[in-house]
């Protein structure tokens, strides 16, 4: 444990009352008065017109595109500071923010549309052209938002590409200019939505308990107290605009828009936002500014470790790294702590865990007392149990059971067209107090740290990202005539990560291994994303069942190994 540093927080000190989002920013945020809030491609922000910029597209959402309580605006945007200037704005009105991600095929975003009857899309104008056909299905306007807008002398100068607007001609129902729609709004104020803790702020793509994914409405007041929780574990920001958090994770994840973006706004840090990770942009931010914040997958800094310039004095400045999606291996680990040390930095990377049912963030390690081989501690007024996978009984400390999670955190519940569907996942005990049943497996250790020992659901998470077992199954048995049946599980590389073991029984007996994973290879690229293609196939004759003559995955599914 790593316990040099004194265990304070970041000056988040109120508790959340009954208020939106926006309203819960502006108390907290009041106290520093005017301070550089974010920059973009190095020319910077502030907080003044941070708020003038959210107010006016607020007016724009309610005047023009007549959004209000309830009404759902989806949003295509990558990390960027549009996506949290879209978000506060929305929430004022009492609106719903829907992040989808960018590159999800169109038949799954167009089943995103119509379950969440979203009455608006924002996107960058170089995606636009791929919703084309969706938002004239639907009838939907679309706001097209500008990457050089904040990069600019005037960003209200910033007009969409000619191509955007040419793809849009005839199928968005309008289609707007988010620079123009600043300046046309920009000193107007509209009403703010009041006593709105329990309303939905916004819906999230998760995995579910099953493995499905499944719509997360996730209200104001769970994103209030996660933001509140996270402050209780962070170093103070001690030069408000001028310390930087460097933010990379997506905002379709609760994880990045939540613990990244919105923790960010509430600490006073200046925020450098990248919509897309590129090591030597990343590398050039830590090196220009006074950097002491950022989160990331294991992936992310095993690439920025062998970046050309990231050894270097600016090091210093670093005090935490928030890693999750996948447990940081003490290899990584040691190597960060070697670099750091050397410029007398004391940061760790921390271990975090948590699913979007909870918003994504449930446990971790304090900077100030930081246990490798663990996920860390229960957040503030989260409480994590250990239960019988088979009773929801609860466990004795140390035993491996179910994690279960319960606080102000937990979803509202599931977006379902079958409202039997929407309490799915929570559990309600003996005494009244709801669990979500998380389908991950793990023990609380001596120290009231979490272990986390892996997953009995079916969900496989590899650097953050949702692979479903069942969308690989069935595209290969569908399309590969030799393949009778298959299984996909989690498996595990020879370094401990993450990855998919697939089992195939084939139909014609012939096991051509190398042709035929080349084969498995691109038809998964071609359909579905890179991390849900198998990179270790096995051939089995019969796949194991369940009593009930149901496929028994967890007879073929890694348990983590135990890697040193």
């Amino acid at each position: 444990m790593n316990k040099n540093y004194p265990p304070v927080a970041y000056d988040v000190q109120s508790d959340p009352a009954n208020e939106s989002c926006y309203s819960y920013y502006l108390r907290n945020t009041e106290r520093y008065g005017e301070y550089t809030v974010f920059s973009h491609q190095g020319k910077e922000h502030g907080k003044a017109e941070f708020i003038a910029d959210i107010e006016a597209m607020a007016a724009f959402f309610k005047n023009e595109l007549k959004l209000g309580r309830g009404d759902v605006l989806s949003a295509f945007l990558p990390p960027c500071i549009e996506g949290i200037i879209v978000f506060y704005a929305v929430n004022k009105i009492g609106g719903i923010v829907n992040f989808i991600h960018p590159m999800l095929p169109e038949n799954q975003v167009d089943e995103i549309l119509r379950l969440t009857k979203s009455n608006a899309v924002i996107t960058p104008d170089f995606l636009a052209s791929r919703l084309s056909a969706l938002l004239k299905k639907y009838e939907l306007p679309c706001v097209l938002t500008v990457s050089s807008a904040y990069a600019i002398d005037n960003k209200y100068d910033a007009r969409p590409n000619a191509e955007a607007l040419s793809s849009l001609k005839g199928r968005a129902d309008k289609t707007y200019s988010y620079p123009e729609m600043l300046f046309k709004y920009k000193d107007e104020r509209v009403e703010s939505v009041k006593e709105n803790e329990n309303d939905i702020a916004m819906f999230s793509q998760g995995g579910g308990t099953t493995g499905k994914s499944k719509t997360i409405m996730i209200k104001n007041s769970n994103l209030n107290h996660l933001v509140r929780s996270i402050g209780s574990i962070l170093p103070v920001t001690e030069e408000h605009g001028v310390e930087t958090e460097v933010c990379a994770m997506p905002f379709f994840h609760v994880y990045g828009m939540a613990s990244g973006g919105l923790s960010a706004m509430h600490s006073g840090k200046k925020v450098i936002f990248f919509p897309k990770f590129e090591p030597d942009s990343f590398v050039k931010a830590l090196q220009n500014n006074k950097v002491v914040q950022f989160n990331g997958v294991p992936g992310l800094f095993r690439k920025l470790l062998v970046t050309p310039g990231f050894d270097g004095p600016h090091l210093a400045n670093l005090k935490v790294m928030y890693c999750g999606g996948d447990d940081v291996r003490p290899a990584l680990q040691n190597a960060y702590d070697a670099i750091l040390s050397k410029y007398g930095s004391q940061a760790q990377i921390c271990a975090g865990w948590g699913l979007t049912e909870c918003c994504a963030s449930c446990t971790a390690n304090p900077y100030y007392k930081n246990k490798l081989g663990s996920v860390g501690i229960p957040l503030k007024n989260i409480d994590v149990c250990v239960f019988d996978p088979e009773t929801n009984a609860p466990l004795p400390q140390g035993e491996i059971g179910q994690l279960a999670v319960s606080g102000p955190t937990v979803m509202a519940g599931y977006l379902e067209t079958v409202k039997e569907e929407r309490g799915k996942g929570i559990y309600v005990d003996k005494n009244g107090k709801q669990w979500v049943l998380t389908g991950d497996l793990g023990k609380i250790d001596e120290d009231g740290y979490v272990v986390f020992a892996g997953r009995i659901k079916r969900l496989i998470i590899i650097s953050g990202y949702n692979v479903y077992p069942n969308d690989i199954e069935k595209l290969l048995t569908d399309n590969l005539s030799y393949i009778r049946e298959c299984c996909a599980v989690q498996g595990y590389d020879e370094n401990g990560r993450s990855l998919v073991r697939l089992y195939i029984v084939t139909a014609d007996g012939e096991t051509d291994k190398e042709k035929r994973f080349e084969e498995i290879k691109e038809l998964c690229l071609q359909k579905i994303h890179r991390f849900a293609v198998p990179r270790d196939i096995r051939y089995i004759d019969v796949l194991p069942t369940t009593p009930v003559g149901k496929i028994d995955f967890m007879k073929l599914t890694q348990i983590r190994p135990n890697i040193k």
